[in-house]
């Protein structure tokens, strides 16, 4: 079809045809990758220069006609094009790229002093990089061979979860584009691999947490941890006596600790301790607030707002302190937000109603018309049901998790 308008005259009038056209929009191809976009009732029309310059094509915009005439814009697709192929040969030559794993190296340097001290971050990098980038073949390629083609091809059939490729990649388009910016790629070539709904290595949903039956939760995780420092006890203890997500916890303030009304109060603002836009409410039982009030009485420090606080300074204690002994020290059947499915697994087997099983793990089940009428807020309910709970596991707690709850405390 661009052959038939080289000449002015016959591009005029096709530009002229479209734009009188019942089409909104019409692209004509003017050949050589090049083509004119001529829309309804406009004053000027696009000439553009369709570059590859990922695994898909882009078009560049590089004047308006009649601001410039068709020679002129074939001179300027002909300069940009052979400016890309130019760039791109300066890339050919394998023997000079580096191979992603010296790449790698230096990226991983840099983006780890970016990290604060006590960040798992890092440690799962060099996780990717060792269970699946090198073991699938792509650590010893060299950046120019990288592509959509040589990722799909080693990483398709290899033996490893989706959720694993699909943070390798991520790895590898992180490390890619710091090669681009350095000026050792003339693009990231696979900027976009992990974008869209048709992408193959899309990060898959959770199809749910660890879960193990509330009897087991003594030997199979209570256990294993008696050893751990006594803040880490107090945490894990915490966490199974309130059903809170794990940094709902460990941001835990004490201003949000009402001893007077028992309460637990989580503001809206409270940054990374709360997803939504109002107050998360929980009542305390008997056996949180001896808990928290023993642990106050020692460990309260008012120049620190956290009920956790770190032993380095006055922010709350980082997340691998607290992570890191339950991998290394337990079977690894239960995870942090896993002891939320067995609280609410133990309600339906006590005939706890669905509604209080719910608002009592933060989970408001109510449809939009019982949220605008009912403003009852069912806290005694749910005292009643976390206290059922709490009795239940104190009943069941190893020894050196029951000495947290027995300081007489007036």
């Amino acid at each position: 079809m661009g052959k038939k308008f080289l000449s002015n005259e016959g591009f005029e009038k096709a530009v002229l045809e479209a734009s009188t056209s019942e089409k909104k929009r019409t692209i004509i191809n003017l050949g050589q990758n090049l083509f004119i976009t001529v829309k309804k009732n406009a004053d000027k029309y696009p000439f553009s220069v369709r570059l590859k310059t990922s695994h898909k094509d882009t078009k560049t915009v590089i004047g308006y006609y009649p601001n410039i005439n068709l020679a002129n814009a074939r001179e300027k697709a002909k300069n940009l094009l052979s400016d890309l192929k130019n760039k791109k040969e300066q890339f050919e030559d394998q023997n000079l790229a580096p191979t992603f794993r010296e790449c790698f190296n230096e990226w991983f340097a840099a983006k780890s002093a970016q990290y604060k001290m006590g960040s798992t971050r890092p440690q799962n990098i060099k996780s990717l990089m060792h269970t699946t980038i090198e073991p699938s073949g792509l650590a010893d390629l060299r950046i120019t061979e990288i592509n959509p083609k040589t990722i799909s091809a080693k990483l398709t059939t290899f033996n490893q979860t989706a959720g694993n490729k699909h943070n390798a990649i991520s790895v590898i388009s992180s490390c890619l584009q710091f090669c681009y910016l350095k000026g050792l790629l003339p693009f990231n070539p696979i900027a976009d691999l992990l974008k869209g709904r048709e992408s193959p290595f899309k990060k898959p949903k959770a199809c749910g947490y660890k879960y193990i039956a509330p009897s087991e939760i003594s030997h199979k995780f209570l256990t294993p941890l008696v050893v751990t420092p006594v803040i880490n006890r107090v945490f894990y203890l915490y966490l199974l006596l309130t059903g809170f997500r794990f940094n709902e916890a460990r941001l835990a303030h004490w201003a949000w600790l009402d001893f007077d009304k028992n309460l637990i109060v989580i503001p809206p603002y409270a940054i990374g301790a709360n997803k939504t836009q109002t107050e998360y409410v929980k009542p305390m039982t008997t056996q949180i607030r001896k808990l928290m009030l023993s642990w106050k009485k020692d460990h309260y420090d008012q120049n620190c707002n956290f009920v956790f606080r770190s032993s380095f300074n006055n922010n709350a204690i980082c997340e691998s302190a607290l992570r890191e002994p339950v991998k290394a020290l337990t079977t690894r059947e239960l995870d942090f937000h896993g002891i939320r499915k067995v609280m609410r697994t133990w309600f339906s087997s006590q005939d706890i109603s669905i509604k209080i099983s719910e608002l009592a793990l933060q989970h408001d089940v109510r449809s939009s018309i019982e949220k605008t009428y009912d403003k009852y807020s069912y806290i005694e309910e749910i005292r009643a049901a976390l206290q059922k709970w709490n009795d239940y596991v104190e009943k069941n707690l190893p020894d050196e998790f029951l000495i947290l709850l027995k300081e007489d405390i007036r």
